[in-house]
Formats: structure tokens, C-alpha cells, sequence
């Protein structure tokens, strides 16, 4: 009330020293309208007249459905709780209602609204879960995308389920530069921290460069005898943020490599003993024969060879058949 009253005497200030009522109200920034309609309620009713009422329509919408619609949406929502006004609708035409969607959205409310309907069941009990709280002794937590500038400043580690038969589940780990592209990858039967573990070991006897930091996903397997032996090399471990693949985004986007030009290509093997060595073909084919787009149509072990002064070896590539 006072903030309107105090705009209404500036408004007749400004009049007095020559301003239009546009140009008042332009100064004032409220619209001409709204100041007139405050001095007329001042003029009328005094300074009760500038109290804030409601603002509640004088016309209300009536619903424009009948209790055979409403009956039929609590129906079809009993059988299909999870679906919303865009599937029922559809379903409700197929009955002989002509309704629209946005209807049925009014519907649903309604009945929720009266505790007729409950919400929309969601996976997992529904609710946010409360983060767990940080107990790791040598990783530490990544909130952004970590970006190396040299080869081995950044290295992304993942696993990648692979069902070769049904029964027969192997599982890859696979690590990705972030600078030079370079791959390196290993198949084990469980992922476990031991296996990740051992795989380190790989890894560092793979690269032509030195590792410089680590980062995994909040899986289980890089944790415990791996996150011991990261802290044993002095290589930093960082570990993403739940549910935010994107930053891990280049291993993904390798494993995907892996999974649709190696695995659906070839009739491969079933055991570990079979498939490792055809695992490390495709590695050198990855590494050195295989173009790519992000190194300007260069292989990793091209872009070493011309960028840095880890050089990677020289290999001839032999067909797989």
C-alpha cells in the first residue's frame, strides 16, 4: 500500500512539473493504465482502496467433461498408471470420446487432486537418493571434464560387456587418450578390482608414453586392489560424478568402436585363451592403421610419431583372415 500510494504522488509530481501521463509512467515504470486505476481506487475508497485483493477470476472455467469420461480415464489409469494424457487419449477415441489431450491432462490432475489417482510410479522406488559419503584413501572426485594437452595426461579407463553366446559374457577393459587417441584393451572374465589391477599393468607396458593421471566411473572394479595399485605407481585416480557419462565421453565413444568394427565383424572365439590375441590385433589396428577424424585423418601412432617425442614403434598390421 504505502509503495503504491508513493507511486501515485511521484506520478502527480511528475505531471505537475510538465511530463505527459505516458512519459510519468515511463519514469515510474509502471504501465498508464495501472497508476489511474490506483488513483481512482485512492479517490474512492481512501488508502484501503490501494490494498492488494484477489486476483481470482471473476469467471471460472467449468469442467467439460461427464462422469462417463472421468470413470473411463480412471480406468485406463489404473491399467496403465505410467502413461500419460498423450497415450490415453488414444485409447479413450478408440471408446467413442471425442476429448483432446490437453483434457485429459485436466482430468488426471483432478483425480489427483482428490487422492482418486496416485502419481506416476516411478523406477527404483522413486525419490533422490542422498549421495554416499566420500570414503576413498587415494582417488579423489572429478566435477568437470579433465583435458589433456599431451599424450598420457589424460587416460580414460571402462569396462565393456561383451555376450559372445548366450551363457558366455566377457567383459573389456578399455582405456582412451584423451590427446593421442591411443587404445589399449584387455579381456577378462569378471570385472573386478583385481582384474582392473592387472590391467593397469597392461596398460602402462602398452602405452608409449608415461601416464600421468587416470579417470574410471564410480564402478566397483576401480576401487579397492586397484585404486591400491594406482597409489602404489603415484598415477592420480579421479572418479566421475554418478550418473554422468558424458565426461567419460572418449572411452565411450572407443568402446562403441570396439563393439560395432571388431566384435560384430568377425566370427571371434569364446575363450579368454582364443580371443586375447585377436583383442591385441585389433588394438594395433586401432592404434595404427585406423584413421581418425579428431587427429585430421591420422592414426595415434602417426600423431606420435609427429607431435610428441614418444614416438609409438613402428608395426606392420597383418590382415585378421
Amino acid at each position: 500500500m504505502r509503495h503504491r500510494l508513493g507511486v501515485v504522488e511521484r506520478f502527480e509530481y511528475l505531471r505537475r512539473r510538465g511530463l505527459s501521463a505516458a512519459e510519468a509512467a515511463a519514469v515510474l515504470g509502471v504501465s498508464r493504465a495501472t497508476v489511474h486505476r490506483w488513483r481512482r481506487r485512492l479517490a474512492e475508497r481512501g488508502l484501503r482502496g490501494l490494498r492488494p485483493g484477489s486476483r481470482r477470476p471473476r469467471r471460472l472455467r467449468r469442467k467439460g467433461w461427464d462422469r462417463h469420461l472421468v470413470e473411463a480415464v480412471e480406468r485406463l489409469h489404473a491399467s496403465f498408471p505410467a502413461w500419460g494424457k498423450e497415450e490415453l487419449v488414444v485409447l479413450l477415441r478408440t471408446q467413442g470420446f471425442a476429448v483432446s489431450a490437453s483434457t485429459v491432462g485436466r482430468i488426471l490432475a483432478w483425480l489427483r487432486q482428490r487422492g482418486r489417482i496416485p502419481a506416476a510410479p516411478l523406477a527404483g522406488g522413486g525419490g533422490r537418493r542422498r549421495g554416499r559419503p566420500w570414503r576413498r584413501r587415494w582417488a579423489r572426485r572429478s566435477r568437470t571434464r579433465l583435458r589433456g594437452k599431451a599424450p598420457g595426461d589424460v587416460v580414460q579407463l571402462d569396462t565393456l560387456e561383451l555376450r559372445l553366446l548366450p551363457g558366455v559374457t566377457v567383459y573389456q577393459f578399455t582405456a582412451w587418450d584423451a590427446a593421442s587417441r591411443w587404445s589399449v584393451a584387455q579381456v577378462y572374465h569378471r570385472p573386478t578390482s583385481r582384474c582392473a589391477a592387472w590391467f593397469l599393468e597392461h596398460l602402462r607396458a602398452q602405452c608409449p608414453f608415461p601416464i600421468r593421471a587416470l579417470q574410471v566411473d564410480g564402478g566397483s572394479e576401480f576401487a579397492g586392489r586397484f585404486e591400491a595399485a594406482c597409489e602404489a605407481a603415484g598415477i592420480p585416480l579421479y572418479v566421475l560424478p554418478p550418473r554422468s557419462p558424458k565426461l567419460n565421453g572418449g572411452v565411450e565413444r572407443t568402446q562403441g568402436s570396439w563393439r560395432y568394427e571388431f566384435y560384430a565383424c568377425y566370427p571371434l572365439p569364446t575363450t579368454l585363451a582364443e580371443l586375447r590375441p585377436l583383442v591385441q590385433w585389433w588394438q594395433h589396428v586401432y592404434n595404427h592403421l585406423r584413421p581418425h577424424q579428431a587427429l585430421q585423418g591420422l592414426t595415434p601412432a602417426e600423431y606420435l610419431r609427429q607431435h610428441t617425442q614418444h614416438p609409438a614403434p613402428r608395426v606392420v598390421v597383418s590382415p585378421m583372415y
